[in-house]
């Protein structure tokens, strides 16, 4: 248990929060692979088989921008071919009225758009899958 103190509007509470998780044991923020990428991994059989790498014995697809958190896709910035460079916005995803932006993580060109807007996706589900570099 941990004891904060918060102020909301003015008035200050002070209440004992139970911590799950730890921020400091997930690292720093610049080692998550793009801006508001999950930092707990999620095991493979609890992903969708959609957003497993196939054949890869469970490791991430390094062609797949995968969805961060469950929401609705409000907007897609990219096409099929269009060339991206690293930390260019490629999807906006809504969730509890909050907007994220999902992050190109490298430069790379599009091979294939996943979502369109107003699908609903959730965690790990794939928004954006690159050309094969080589």
């Amino acid at each position: 248990m941990k004891k904060l103190r918060i102020t909301v509007n003015g008035m200050t509470y002070d209440v004992e929060v139970l911590v799950l998780q730890d921020d400091e044991a997930l690292g720093s923020p610049a080692a998550l692979p793009y801006p508001g990428a999950a930092a707990a991994p999620i095991p493979e059989a609890a992903r969708p088989a959609s957003a497993r790498a196939p054949g890869a014995g469970g490791a991430a697809d390094l062609n797949v921008i995968a969805s961060p958190i469950a929401g609705t896709v409000q907007k897609v910035f990219v096409t099929k071919g269009m060339h991206v460079e690293g930390k260019t916005p490629v999807v906006l995803l809504d969730a509890m009225k909050m907007d994220t932006y999902i992050y190109a993580p490298r430069t790379g060109t599009i091979a294939e758009v996943c979502v369109e807007a107003g699908a609903s996706v959730q965690v790990r589900d794939p928004l954006i899958r690159y050309a094969p570099e080589g």
